[in-house]
């Protein structure tokens, strides 16, 4: 039984050789035709010749956010509309793309068109490469060149806006202390001032031995009523004229502190720098990518051959 199936199989497909051998002609001329009109038609009067340019980036200097890698990061910024639609604008890609602005779904179709062209992908060497295609081979040069400034300076933008906000919010936390600082300096001026008061401990060992000895001598006058004036000062105000001294020195300290953190910061936002490093730079292609006319004219005759045997065969099918 199978042995039927198999001579029955194989006489079946005897018979479509026989059967294509026997309509050769046609089926060849067929072939030629479509091959000479795909061959035409294919050709850069019908079809425009692209050129695609390339290079290839390896992310730098990216921080690190949640769980996505450097190279997700850079990813995401490529693909973000802020790049897309300034390239679409400064290289007027919708009259290369043939897209009317005014169509209610322009922008859907230059999106897609846009994706045809342009396109990101991850290397197995954890770098992404950018590939533009054009008519005009400089153009597609330009366009990937003017990616990667692009994305320099997106992620710049994104990371100055960042560092922004804590610059701002260290500034605030300075100048808090700075008036805080100042404060307990115009307060410790105006008591030295007023009252003689420089160091209470060291003052207050001389003066209270002086007043002391001019007590023991009985001694009277200018001197006696001065160190006795220091003394009720240093009695009155001293202790407290010390406490703010002591207080100077810590928030001296806690200024000294937040003035570095708001210099680190102000540091990290006026810091200029790139965010990514150029592995293969975009060279003007000197050889088209599209379209492949050799695999447009073989597609289209096998295709027609095809085409024509299965018409061949119905007609001989109903006829007999």
């Amino acid at each position: 039984m199978e042995e039927r199936k198999g001579n029955s199989y194989f006489r079946s497909n005897v018979n479509i050789f026989v059967f294509a051998f026997r309509n050769w002609k046609i089926l060849g001329s067929v072939a030629l035709v479509a091959g000479v009109l795909a061959a035409v038609f294919s050709g850069p009067n019908f079809i425009s010749p692209k050129f695609t340019s390339k290079a290839v980036i390896y992310p730098a200097n990216l921080g690190v956010y949640s769980g996505e890698t450097r190279l997700e990061q850079m990813q995401q910024y490529l693909e973000s509309n802020a790049i897309r639609d300034s390239i679409i604008e400064k290289f007027n890609l919708w009259d290369e793309y043939e897209i009317d602005k005014k169509y209610p779904s322009s922008k859907n179709m230059m999106i897609e068109v846009y994706g045809e062209h342009i396109g990101f992908d991850e290397t197995k060497f954890e770098s992404i490469r950018i590939t533009a295609s054009s008519t005009d081979p400089v153009k597609a040069r330009d366009i990937v060149a003017e990616i990667i400034d692009q994305l320099n300076e997106t992620v710049r933008r994104t990371e100055r806006q960042k560092y922004k906000e804590i610059l701002v919010i260290n500034e605030k936390m300075m100048l808090e202390k700075r008036h805080q600082l100042d404060s307990l300096e115009d307060l410790i001026k105006e008591y030295s001032v007023k009252y003689g008061l420089l160091d209470y401990i060291t003052q207050s060992e001389e003066v209270t031995e002086g007043y002391m000895n001019f007590l023991l001598e009985g001694r009277k006058g200018g001197d006696f009523e001065e160190a006795r004036k220091l003394y009720d000062n240093l009695e009155e105000h001293g202790r407290k004229f010390h406490n703010w001294h002591a207080q100077l020195n810590v928030v001296n300290a806690e200024y000294m502190s937040r003035l570095h953190n708001y210099e680190h910061a102000k540091k990290d936002f006026e810091k200029y720098q790139t965010y990514s490093n150029v592995l293969v730079s975009p060279e003007v292609p000197d050889k088209k990518s599209s379209p492949i006319r050799w695999l447009i004219v073989l597609s289209a005759m096998i295709a027609a051959t095809l085409f024509t045997f299965v018409v061949i065969s119905l007609r001989e099918y109903i006829s007999f």
